[in-house]
């Protein structure tokens, strides 16, 4: 397929389903005045309010001082969003004024005060503080459950822009919510990856690396936690995580520079202000048995301080032969609103993983005919290898609402991780029947993380049209200590691809070298950002990051070996227009400035370790968001352009990494989340991609391990006749991927299936869930990439009682 045929019918099916959601939008505007149903409690009137917005898309304005010690009346019925604003507000003494922009102030009402009946004795209500930080932390926590199939309307964190309604953004995100991590029961960002639309696994957890993701094509390390930055995510866990954010596309902007491909923010869960008690028992899949405590609720009586706890011991074996997993989890969390207007955030967590048997990295040289998978529940590394994680992370936020105005914000986040010295095999094929392995040990190491923001957002008007300004400053560092050791490699092999061969561990040279700071990356970003609102139907954002990178290698003997320092001012501007308050499109352009790659560590490379330079990266983008009744469904049409870096062949012995000519990848998306009909939930993706490269002797060539095409479909349906029996399952395929930058190596295409249910019933009136995961059904043996295997069908399951 050419270049200009692939995106010719990118463009045409694009405009399909444009006309597609114009159709939807007639057909949806001539039911759009029903009433919908809505239960709120009675409650604290502030957290009304909140849960008002979160289910409606409500903007509501709220006053700390206005809806203290003010209690809502409960609603339970059919309501237009306005009608149950004003139901909530019955006898509060309060009104809600509707803005030019469709957003709600609440002003004093003394006419809708509620007379005491004479005979009622006093009541002392709980006092209620209601923040633009708290607000946002509620809404993640309410939103996305699996009653309203998975979808959320709230976005905790668009980078330096803060919290924002995910129809109103000019961007192409998804979310994975709490209850649907617990419900696959995921262990690590891999199968959260799996799951998501857009996202693919290029390493995986196990192997001891750091968790890669793809995204349009584009392999990356792109993480945040908590809207901070950071360069790595080793040991990863989710047990502590409220959702994973995906941000598809350029995001230098928002989170300073970056891969094009994309940005992941994992979101902490936050303190309860009710009791919190859930404890779950089970087994990721082979014998890796677990315990995992959840706990929150408030500290003091007036619910201004709140906790959060979560805690994990797992210890056992993979669906992987001889692999074993122990880690253990201690992650906390406090919320304290200091004042009115002044509320803190404090993280802290521990985490330690060990891994014995990691899974191996492959690598076919040119030349070589590629074996067909083996079979994946295997290990084909040796048994004595591992890797072991200590990581140690301390955050803090501070949110201050200065007036109705002004919202000052600050963070910092400071991550320490220690490595401990590994072992392992790099696997090398010699032909389709025999390979090859290349042993090594690793020394000791260190990293540490820091991360810092200090924004302001500045709302006003003038005349008509609104601004909320954001500007301000951010960065992220990584210093890294490490030291000289070579143990020496030791070529094991050759074996016979038909069964793993394992052998007793070679005598590497001792290791006595000292750990010593070898580098540091910092990348520091200033900001200024300006979302403009002309009316209920057109608004703008606009804005210019000025980003600088700096990197800084160091011998033994804290001599400087190698540096650079580069900066650059990248804009990015979005156009938003919503035709229907359901219905939003966007057209946006974005520049980012990215780190250059760095040459990997292995020693066939001849210029290991080598830093490329800086490169710069542009994106134009056009999106539909349509709400039409549960579904959220999301189209975006995309061309994203880089610097081309790849591995030139030499030999079968040695490889040199380079940057030259440009990588430029087209493409179109697909999404659908929500309720499709009462009983029965999707999540559903599809992805065409056209990426070539241009200007470089592999120019025309397919870069290396892009899957051009991919689909996803998960589903959970609500068996009639069985309260509390849901039934879940998927089916995820990845399109042919070439393993080597000159196309003559070609992965199949392959397909996996998975397979659940879900039981929830009471036990002496405690909650209990019952759930069962069969991942890999078919037990599909895959080459997942050029590098690695895909993984084993196993059996996850637990019980979950909350009390």
């Amino acid at each position: 397929m050419t270049t200009s045929s692939a995106w010719g019918r990118a463009s045409l099916l694009h405009l399909a389903i444009v006309t597609c959601l114009c159709q939807m939008t007639q057909a949806h505007a001539a039911d759009a005045s029903p009433a919908s149903h809505l239960q709120i409690a009675a409650q604290p009137l502030g957290q009304a309010l909140t849960e008002l917005a979160a289910k409606t898309g409500m903007l509501i304005g709220v006053d700390a001082d206005l809806v203290r010690n003010k209690q809502a009346k409960p609603i339970n019925g059919q309501y237009q969003p306005e009608d149950a604003l004003t139901a909530l507000l019955a006898g509060s003494g309060l009104q809600a004024v509707k803005g030019s922009n469709g957003s709600y102030t609440l002003k004093p009402n003394p006419a809708n005060v509620e007379k005491p009946q004479s005979h009622a004795e006093p009541t002392t209500l709980p006092e209620v503080s209601v923040s633009a930080a708290n607000e946002s932390s509620a809404n993640v926590q309410e939103e996305g459950k699996a009653a309203d199939g998975y979808r959320v309307k709230t976005i905790s964190s668009v980078g330096a822009l803060g919290s924002m309604r995910l129809q109103d953004t000019p961007y192409a995100i998804s979310v994975i919510p709490q209850e649907l991590i617990q419900n696959i029961q995921a262990q690590s960002p891999d199968d959260v990856y799996k799951l998501n639309p857009s996202t693919r696994t290029t390493t995986p957890q196990i192997t001891g690396f750091s968790p890669n993701v793809n995204i349009r094509g584009f392999d990356g390390y792109n993480t945040a936690e908590d809207g901070m930055r950071r360069a790595y995510n080793h040991a990863a866990t989710m047990e502590d995580k409220e959702r994973v954010e995906v941000l598809n596309g350029l995001s230098g902007f928002l989170y300073g520079a970056a891969n094009p491909g994309g940005m992941i923010n994992f979101v902490y869960k936050r303190p309860t202000m009710e009791r919190l008690n859930s404890v779950t028992v089970g087994n990721y899949g082979g014998s890796q048995a677990y315990v995992h405590g959840d706990f929150g609720g408030r500290i003091d009586d007036e619910g201004r301080a709140g906790y959060r706890l979560n805690v994990v011991k797992q210890d056992g074996g993979t669906a992987l032969d001889h692999q074993s997993i122990q880690r253990e989890l201690i992650s906390g969390a406090i919320d304290w609103q200091i004042t009115d207007k002044l509320l803190l955030e404090l993280n802290a967590v521990y985490n330690h993983y060990k891994i014995d048997a990691v899974s191996p990295y492959w690598y076919v040289a040119s030349g070589i005919q590629r074996p067909s998978a083996p079979d994946t529940s295997k290990y084909w590394g040796q048994k004595w290898s591992g890797d072991e994680f200590h990581n140690t992370k301390l955050m803090s936020k501070l949110t201050y609402q200065l007036n109705d105005h002004i919202t000052l914000r600050g963070a910092y986040m400071r991550d320490y991780i220690n490595r401990e010295g590994t072992a392992g095999t790099y696997n090398y094929p010699q032909s389709s029947t025999t390979y090859q392995q290349l042993a090594l040990a690793g020394a000791d190491s260190e990293d540490v993380y820091n991360a810092g923001q200090a924004f302001a957002d500045i709302r006003f008007d003038t005349g008509s049209i609104s601004h909320k300004v954001t500007t301000g400053y951010y960065m992220n560092s990584d210093l890294y200590r490490g030291s000289d050791y070579d143990s020496g490699a030791s070529t094991l092999g050759p074996f016979s691809m038909r069964s793993p061969t394992y052998v007793a561990k070679p005598a590497f040279a001792a290791d006595t070298a000292s750990l010593y700071t070898k580098g540091r990356d910092i990348n520091e970003n200033l900001m200024l950002g300006d979302l403009v609102t002309f009316n209920e139907q057109w608004s703008m954002l606009a804005g210019v990051n000025r980003s600088r990178i700096l990197s800084l290698s160091y011998n033994e003997d804290n001599s400087k070996s190698s540096s650079y320092d580069k900066s650059r001012t990248s804009p990015a501007i979005s156009l938003i227009y919503k035709p229907m308050p359901w219905l939003t499109s966007y057209l946006s352009y974005i520049e980012g400035l990215e780190a250059g790659g760095r040459a990997p560590t292995s020693l066939i490379y001849t210029n290991h370790g080598e830093v490329m330079p800086p490169m710069v990266s542009r994106q134009q983008e056009f999106g539909l968001k349509a709400s039409v009744g549960k579904v959220l469904l999301t189209t975006a049409i995309f061309e994203i352009e880089k610097a081309y870096q790849y591995t030139e062949v030499i030999d079968s012995s040695s490889s040199v990494y380079r940057q030259n000519g440009r990588q430029n990848h087209k493409g179109i998306e697909f999404g659908a989340t929500g309720k499709a009909t009462d009983r029965l939930t999707v999540i559903t993706g599809l992805t065409l991609m056209d990426a070539t490269v241009k200007k470089s002797e592999n120019a025309g060539n397919v870069p290396m391990n892009v899957a051009q095409q991919f689909a996803k479909v998960y589903s959970e349906y609500q068996i009639p006749g069985v309260e509390g029996l849901t039934l879940t399952g998927g089916v995820y395929y990845t399109g042919k991927q070439y393993a080597d930058d000159a196309n003559t190596d070609r992965l199949p295409s392959y397909v996996t299936a998975d397979i659940g249910a879900r039981y929830q019933t009471t036990v002496s009136n405690r909650p209990l869930t019952l759930r069962l995961n069969v991942n890999n059904l078919f037990d599909k043996d895959y080459w997942l990439n050029a590098y690695y295997l895909g993984t084993p069908r196993s059996l996850a399951f637990s019980a979950q009682m909350q009390f």
